[in-house]
């Protein structure tokens, strides 16, 4: 069994995109949730303007999407291959 799952979306307000990779994190993470009930996970969505590391590393890449620390997307999340990378995890 895994160690956890930590999903952060990198965000600025006031992106569209970054609205839009909410939404399809969303669906990832219910869809995931049906097929791996027992497995543990968090998602926290941060703000890159509040972050000056985050700001330096990702400012003209956001909406970014980190999988345990490891860029996997930006500026469009990718629902399938979203979830495989989480299913390669369990």
């Amino acid at each position: 069994m895994n160690t956890g799952i930590q999903l952060e979306l990198i965000t600025r307000q006031g992106c569209h995109l970054c609205d839009q990779a909410q939404d399809a994190l969303a669906g990832v993470i219910a869809r995931f949730s049906i097929e791996h009930p027992s497995v543990s996970y968090t998602v926290e969505t941060v703000d890159i303007d509040q972050n000056p590391k985050l700001l330096a590393k990702y400012s003209d890449e956001v909406p970014v999407l980190l999988l345990n620390d490891e860029q996997i997307a930006f500026f469009r999340i990718e629902t399938d291959r979203v979830l495989a990378k989480l299913k390669e995890l369990v």
